[in-house]
């Protein structure tokens, strides 16, 4: 005679991983360009003094975008530098879809 118990069974903690690597960017809208310099990094949001971009409607200034994990891999992301950046305007914001050293 076999016992045999029926449940859920054991139940495993998910994998954590940062803000950044979790989520891709979105592909929707028209993409604007402009150049900056990154004023702080905090988790998924980098705050740029930047150059206004007249296509976008961004007068020149400071702004946060949203960092998605595509950009974050090969981004500087050091206060301090000097970058070119590719952007997209949507409902949740600014967001970054390229971060280049210039």
């Amino acid at each position: 005679m076999a016992v045999v118990a029926c449940g859920p069974g054991p139940q495993q903690k998910p994998a954590i991983q940062s803000p950044a690597a979790a989520v891709s960017a979105p592909a929707a809208g028209p993409e604007h360009d402009s150049i900056g310099v990154i004023a702080a990094v905090n988790g998924v949001q980098v705050t740029l003094d930047h150059e206004g971009s007249a296509a976008a409607g961004l007068a020149a200034g400071r702004s946060s975008f949203a960092l998605y994990a595509d950009v974050a891999a090969e981004a500087p992301l050091e206060p301090g530098t000097r970058v070119a950046f590719k952007f997209r305007k949507t409902a949740a914001g600014l967001e970054l879809t390229a971060l280049q050293a210039r």
